[in-house]
């Protein structure tokens, strides 16, 4: 009697499935990657800023440059390669610099900074 129940307490935990999983373990970063017909290469992340919300930021290329586009609350900026430094790629157009090193986008506009990290996993 007491195999018979260990028997059926055996199966029952291994009929179950794991819905949790280990929180301690990330999954392997989601990234897109586009080129289509018109020699558009394009890699999308997903960031986030330091109050938490979340941006889509694209690296792309395309006949005219290189270009970094940033789309968070409903809106897009698009901004041209400016330059390269040792360990940063540079993005400028009027009074928006965008700076791309590491994992880490920093946007400054008037004063303001904006400071994007790369999203560990989704």
């Amino acid at each position: 009697m007491k195999k018979l129940m260990m028997t059926g307490a055996v199966l029952a935990l291994m009929a179950c499935k794991k819905e949790g999983g280990n929180t301690a373990v990330l999954p392997q970063e989601k990234t897109q990657t586009t080129v289509n017909e018109h020699a558009v290469a394009e890699t999308t992340y997903r960031y986030v800023a330091e109050d938490g919300s979340s941006a889509h930021v694209t690296f792309g290329e395309d006949a005219n440059g290189q270009y970094i586009t940033i789309f968070s609350n409903n809106k897009t900026i698009r901004i041209k390669h400016s330059e390269q430094t040792a360990d940063a790629e540079i993005y400028r157009d009027h009074d928006i610099v965008a700076t791309s090193k590491g994992d880490t986008v920093t946007i400054e506009q008037e004063g303001n900074i904006i400071t994007l990290k790369r999203a560990k996993g989704e």
